[in-house]
């Protein structure tokens, strides 16, 4: 009868240690990958719940410049949905609703965190039932801004912050911070085609390392990636994944 062979000492070490530079070259890529998977989950649920809230609120209190807006004043922005959602804190001004004292800007750059942790009436903030965290701000009570070329970001209100896993890191725009605009004809999220200003555009307001991250939306509700976090040549109407 032939002896099996067994493996060495030596040889398993040597398995062992090439098993472990696999795993070493391929963990990080796929952690990135999960992340970016729950940050494509989360975001697209929150624009679907919010969306249905601004849907129920208006057929009951009418389109958005008809919810008593006072200039200056946020308040009617949340307290108009928040029977269509599950708040488990609302805070108005020198109210926390969010750990961090400042948010990151997508070039890196920090700024007070007065979006969720309001510092004058033309803000409030929630947290929602499942963490995240909700700010609002009220930029035109008669909704009268004008961000693109459509009906819709020709009659913008205000805005929709949302920090997608609450008080976690990195609080920073185009990674766990985005912003949907509040328009007379529905909630935008920022970046699409049709915004002509430049903070909130695509390329200008997210695509470029050194913007503060305002345009990032769209990109990651519609292409479900956060690739412009990776390259500089990605594109509404050209590539849309980093090769």
């Amino acid at each position: 009868m032939k002896n099996k062979k067994a493996f060495t000492l030596a040889e398993v070490l040597i398995t062992l240690g090439i098993i472990g530079v696999i795993a070493a070259m391929t963990l990080p890529t796929l952690v990135q990958k999960q992340q970016e998977k729950a940050t494509v989950t989360a975001l697209k649920k929150f624009y679907s719940t919010i969306s249905q809230a601004y849907l129920f609120a208006i057929n009951e209190k009418g389109t958005v410049d008809n919810w008593g807006f006072t200039t200056g004043k946020a308040k009617e922005l949340l307290t108009t949905i928040k029977p269509y959602l599950n708040f488990i804190k609302y805070c108005e001004v020198g109210e926390k609703c969010h750990p961090a004292e400042n948010v990151v800007f997508r070039n890196g750059t920090t700024y007070i965190n007065e979006i969720f942790n309001p510092i004058n009436e033309a803000r409030v903030s929630a947290i929602l039932s499942d963490g995240s965290i909700i700010g609002a701000y009220l930029q035109s009570p008669d909704c009268s801004i004008v961000y693109g070329n459509n009906k819709a970001l020709s009659n913008v209100c205000g805005e929709y912050m949302i920090d997608i896993n609450g008080g976690k890191k990195p609080n920073q725009y185009g990674k766990d911070i985005f912003i949907f605009n509040i328009t007379k004809y529905g909630i935008i999220p920022n970046g699409t085609e049709n915004y002509t200003f430049n903070k909130y555009n695509f390329n200008d307001g997210c695509l470029n390392k050194t913007s503060e991250g305002f345009g990032c939306t769209a990109w990651v509700i519609y292409n479900e990636n956060t690739d412009y976090l990776k390259c500089d040549y990605l594109a509404w109407n050209g590539m849309k994944k980093c090769k």
